[in-house]
């Protein structure tokens, strides 16, 4: 985060004062989350309006703090001005407000007017133009649909009663979006920036030694290990990466691997990181309000799928690996910091995942994981100063703001699909020209997500997607969980996806190394992303829903079998290189699990039977030629 790692001699009088400030704001923002989980004192729009008057003041305030002329800081000014302004007047005036939706005041007009131009310069400042530009065409939409003819027109809205249902009237930016902002994903975010405190990246640097062992792949095998445990509790693919990536990339090109190839493993291994429960972003927990369901269920049901991303990711970075020369790495595992760290790691995330099993509310479960965190972090001999606590919950603060805002704007688009019925519309769109083929709507549906998830934070991808396209695959028959983790697992793959990819934009960075092969790189490692998805729609077990009968345990076998083949195919290399029988053998394996995962329920037992023991043989029959043959060339 800028405005706290900047140097004391690089920041001038007046950015050393509204760094306070914004050290006090983001303090004052985090006591009142924390004290709001079990102390009620405002109503559920009062709570959301000051949650966004948060978010826009630490948000601007952070900016202010790195502003080098004085005119970008007198628009930072009047920007927290007119955030605090406009907050509260709707504070004062909230009774009123929500009774006269639709037939708002002058005034209100003008404040209207004045949050979402506020919001939006914010989500622009935190993330780029994209997403308030998709915004700015759903706004238009609602003020000139009426012109467009043809199916996409909707009834003629006067201008007082678009502002009224986009912002004032208390729907819009004040929509369940930014409720789940403030009651669930707020916190989760404080907690990841707060386990930083408890110097976890050593831990897993370790710990990744230690389980990679001597492999060729080693180094590599390390980052894709601590990624997944950081993403964990991070829940962010860009925070991951330069979390992790400050120690695991500079490390991987010091044993061989290539800049492009560092940056694009860490970026592959992060991006997973938004997939691995128990705290797998901010998506997720939207998926939990869409579908209708506690977070609890979205976590139990990620599981599998993440795991299997994960072990692809594996096997992908050590084929690379063998392609690419890497030797084994000669360095030994710190056992010390290992034990040290494991009670650091495991308590937190297990308090997290035992709370929410135990079906308590995301608030609580967040809650006790942070003060859980905060105890182990001042036990050990260790521990942070005030300064260190400081710059974690200012970074807390201000990640948590930009996710927040970006959600905002997601309550007005979400607002202008609705009120207009765009959404059924656009959802109608998409059923006639599948012509009701369900395998070209998913087609249309990742394309849909991945366009969207170029440079818009993956919820509000995921959003966009849940509300408009999901139901469709509902209407096509597909389970309501698997259409929802379809969308979600396009909307998180997104940021490794060329052209804009921004977990790989920022490994690029870390690695000094071009995008585009940073970029693609990801992008081949991160295959099986693509490719589970359609794997949750044809085949629930991989949910955990569904049957377990002969087929649905069968498919816990063959899917791996088959992701796994799948992977080291694209290299064509395991412990070695592959000769032309083990790729005929790995080709063999992978046709024969996909097709026993997605058709073997029509298939009578003793076909099922048959086809998944010759998988199992054909890919014991792989793994032991691998092995022979890497015996042979060691002894050599």
């Amino acid at each position: 985060m800028n405005s706290l790692a900047s140097s004391e001699q690089l920041l001038s009088p007046f950015q050393r004062s509204v760094r306070w400030v914004l050290i006090v704001a983001a303090v004052c923002m985090v006591v009142y989350h924390l004290f709001t989980v079990y102390g009620v004192v405002l109503g559920s729009f009062e709570h959301q309006n000051l949650h966004l008057a948060f978010l826009l003041v630490v948000l601007f305030l952070d900016r202010l703090v790195t502003s080098k002329t004085k005119t970008e800081s007198s628009v930072q000014f009047i920007l927290i001005f007119a955030a605090i302004g406009a907050t509260t007047y709707v504070g004062l005036n909230m009774t009123r407000l929500e009774e006269d939706i639709g037939f708002p005041e002058p005034t209100d007009i003008i404040i209207g007017l004045i949050a979402i131009a506020v919001c939006i310069e914010a989500t622009r400042q935190a993330w780029g133009w994209t997403l308030p530009i998709v915004a700015a065409i759903f706004i238009a939409y609602f003020f000139l649909g009426h012109y467009i003819p043809g199916p996409l027109s909707h009834r003629n809205f006067n201008f007082e009663y678009v502002i009224s249902y986009l912002s004032i009237g208390l729907t819009g930016l004040y929509g369940n979006f930014l409720a789940i902002s403030a009651n669930q994903i707020f916190l989760f975010v404080l907690f990841g920036s707060l386990m930083g405190l408890l110097k976890i990246s050593d831990f897993l640097s370790e710990l990744s030694k230690m389980v990679s062992g001597r492999m060729r792949g080693g180094p590599g095998l390390a980052a894709v290990i601590s990624s997944s445990m950081i993403g964990m509790v991070t829940g962010a693919s860009v925070a991951n990466v330069a979390i992790t990536g400050a120690f695991t990339i500079p490390y991987m090109k010091k044993v061989g691997y290539k800049p492009a190839l560092a940056g694009a493993i860490e970026a592959t291994a992060s991006t997973g990181g938004q997939l691995m429960p128990p705290v797998m972003g901010a998506a997720a927990f939207l998926m939990a309000f869409f579908v209708g369901v506690p977070y609890a269920d979205i976590m139990i049901a990620g599981i599998v799928p993440a795991v299997l991303f994960y072990i692809c990711v594996f096997f992908g970075v050590q084929s690379v690996s063998v392609i690419s020369d890497i030797k084994a790495p000669k360095e030994t595992a710190d056992r010390r910091i290992v034990l040290i760290g494991i009670p650091s790691f495991v308590i937190p995330v297990g308090l997290i995942a035992l709370l929410l099993m135990l079906h308590y509310s995301t608030g609580v479960a967040a809650f006790w994981a942070i003060v859980s965190c905060l105890c182990i972090a001042y036990i050990r001999k260790d521990r942070p100063s005030a300064r260190e606590l400081l710059t974690r919950v200012v970074e807390g603060a201000v990640v948590g703001a930009k996710i927040g805002v970006s959600l905002a704007i997601v309550g007005i688009i979400s607002q202008s699909l609705i009120t207009t019925g765009l959404g059924g519309k656009i959802a109608g769109l998409v059923e006639l020209l599948s012509a009701g083929n369900l395998h070209l709507a998913l087609i249309m549906t990742m394309v849909v997500a991945i366009i969207l998830g170029c440079g818009v934070p993956p919820a509000a991808a995921y959003s966009l997607v849940a509300i408009v396209v999901a139901p469709t695959l509902v209407k096509m028959g597909v389970p309501i969980l698997s259409a929802h983790f379809f969308c979600f697992y396009f909307a998180i793959i997104s940021a490794v996806t060329p052209p804009v990819a921004l977990g790989a934009l920022a490994g690029a960075g870390i690695a000094r190394a071009p995008y585009f092969a940073t970029a693609f790189r990801a992008f081949v490692l991160s295959l099986s992303g693509f490719i589970i998805p359609y794997l949750i729609v044809y085949n629930p077990v991989i949910l955990l829903s569904g049957e377990f009968d002969f087929w649905g345990l069968g498919s816990i076998i063959t899917v791996p079998i088959a992701l796994i083949s799948c992977t080291l195919l694209v290299y064509r290399a395991w412990l070695l290189r592959f000769s032309g029988y083990e790729t005929a053998i790995g080709l063999a394996a992978m046709v024969i699990g996909f097709s026993f995962s997605i058709f073997g329920d029509r298939w009578p037992f003793p076909a099922q039977f048959a086809v998944l023991v010759s998988d199992i043989a054909l890919f014991g029959l792989l793994a032991l030629s691998q092995r022979h043959y890497h015996r042979k060339s060691v002894e050599l």
